[in-house]
């Protein structure tokens, strides 16, 4: 068994992630456990590379000195992102947003930054930027490499669209192939920093992953800081402006990928 394992590890991490991620789905609950992918990610990194390759992981989590501008690109981008789309949806008629979250919680908004870090990056990243990307990049190109995992990261949220407590309930199973892009898109503009930050795993993975969820959720949504914790906030997403917002993300990424040649800023080794 191991040395299948060793062999396909990707599918193994892939299998194991669903796996562990759908059980409340298909066992007659609603939603995912969010902490697959990082499970599976590391229970795959200690079976294919051991107590070494569990090291090398832990380094690409902590590699914080990657310089300032990749700090800001990480924590802002998104934010960027997000409010062009807003203006456009605004040049097309659509209403402005109500921003709750800073008009009533603006002094929160670093403490739930952290928080929302717990929910989504840290129960993921570990699998998708930590064991999955690297191994991809070494056959494929790091475009292709980001297509993967951003098909398979989109599909992995199909049980969220039949929870009733999730946005992408809200968005509709018709949108589900939109959002499946819009992930490639993401996944393509965190491979770039990724690469760009030598490997870091932090900023190119956790800080940006949670930096698209912060800014999502405070500049297109009505949340509040009470709302969000309970889970008793309904998203209230604005589809034109999701819409939007996802095109513009897909677009970036691939500007993104004509101006680095398809490269992602990823260097290979001679």
């Amino acid at each position: 068994m191991l040395k299948i394992i060793r062999k396909y590890p990707i599918l193994f991490f892939i299998l194991l992630t669903f796996i562990i991620s759908w059980l409340p789905w298909y066992s007659g609950g609603q939603g995912i456990f969010v902490f697959g992918p990082t499970l599976a990610g590391l229970l795959t990194t200690v079976l294919v590379a051991g107590k070494e390759g569990l090291q090398e992981m832990t380094l690409r989590a902590i590699r914080w000195r990657v310089g300032w501008k990749w700090w800001l690109i990480a924590l802002f981008f998104p934010a960027l992102l997000t409010l062009t789309a807003i203006g456009i949806s605004i040049l097309l008629g659509g209403n402005i947003p109500s921003f709750t979250f800073i008009k009533q919680d603006w002094y929160l908004l670093p403490v739930f930054f952290v928080i929302t870090m717990i929910g989504g990056p840290l129960g993921e990243e570990f699998g998708w930027r930590g064991f999955a990307l690297p191994r991809l990049q070494e056959k494929w190109n790091p475009v292709l490499a980001s297509v993967i995992i951003g098909s398979i990261w989109g599909v992995w949220h199909f049980p969220q669209f039949f929870n009733p407590g999730a946005v992408h309930y809200e968005l509709g199973l018709a949108y589900f192939p939109l959002y499946i892009l819009a992930e490639i898109g993401l996944a393509t503009l965190m491979t770039w920093i990724y690469n760009k930050t030598k490997g870091s795993l932090l900023v190119g993975g956790f800080i940006y992953h949670n930096a698209d969820n912060f800014w999502g959720t405070v500049l297109l949504t009505q949340a509040t800081m009470s709302t969000a914790l309970s889970g008793s906030d309904t998203a209230h997403v604005d589809l034109r402006r999701w819409i939007i917002s996802a095109l513009i993300g897909v677009l970036a990424a691939l500007l993104i990928a004509i101006i680095t040649k398809g490269n992602l800023g990823l260097e290979r080794k001679e």
